[in-house]
């Protein structure tokens, strides 16, 4: 069951990238309406993270070390943009005027699908080092990355909860949780030794279960503001 390459593939696209790009789509909503960069990082963060994780659960059935080495890639741009998006909503570094929101955000999201594409591209190439070895485990590298996604995920946590702290807003709460929880469920990604045993799942449905708290943030944030302009300031 746990090996099943249908059963990953179903929830990597009902979870992984059905909710991400659900999340990606109400960030963007909200940044075209306000105008907030952090919004925008966002958004770009879930479009890159749901496009990795279906093509991770796709490569996977061609070689498991392709399958590994795009979700940990995937994690590290999503987790290095989410950093980027707490810096933003914290200090606000980086103000932006109304116009051209639009066409900013075509740019943004077709570099970001152009990119998870040449990164896929390189993966198959095997241009990186290796991630997985099937009944051995995972390197050294994906243990590096993962230390470092996971370091860059409680880090946004951080930020995001230093946010809610300030204005109490649900938006922020299930975010900064949602960030949390993610680095926690990413530690059994790296105890794995056979390709979707039973430990590593117990990480997945830790990852996919954030991905959940994510749109509860979103939608948190619909439900509370009825008007789009009144949503929490980051």
């Amino acid at each position: 069951m746990f090996n099943s390459p249908y059963l990953l593939i179903g929830l990597s696209l009902a979870i992984g990238g059905g909710v991400s790009f659900t999340v990606a789509y109400l960030s963007a909503k909200g940044y075209l309406l306000t105008g907030s960069l952090t919004l925008l990082f966002i958004a770009i963060s879930f479009i890159l993270n749901g496009v990795m994780v279906i093509v991770s659960s796709w490569l996977a059935n061609f070689s498991p070390n392709w399958g590994v080495t795009t979700a940990a890639i995937g994690l590290l741009l999503f987790s290095m943009l989410q950093l980027i998006s707490s810096l933003q909503g914290s200090f606000r570094s980086l103000p932006i005027g109304s116009e051209h929101r639009k066409t900013r955000l075509t740019l943004a999201f077709s570099s970001a699908i152009l990119l998870s594409g040449f990164l896929s591209l390189l993966i198959g190439l095997n241009v990186f080092p290796s991630f997985f070895v099937n009944g051995i485990g995972v390197t050294l590298t994906d243990q590096i990355v993962y230390a470092i996604t996971i370091s860059l995920l409680l880090l946004s946590g951080v930020f995001f909860s230093r946010l809610y702290l300030k204005s109490k807003s649900i938006v922020l709460y299930w975010y900064s949780l949602a960030l949390v929880f993610m680095a926690i469920g990413l530690f059994g990604l790296t105890l794995q030794v056979q390709y979707s045993d039973v430990v590593v799942w117990t990480g997945r449905l830790g990852a996919y279960i954030a991905t959940i708290y994510f749109l509860i943030a979103l939608l948190s944030s619909r439900k509370s503001n009825k008007k789009a302009e009144n949503l929490p300031e980051i």
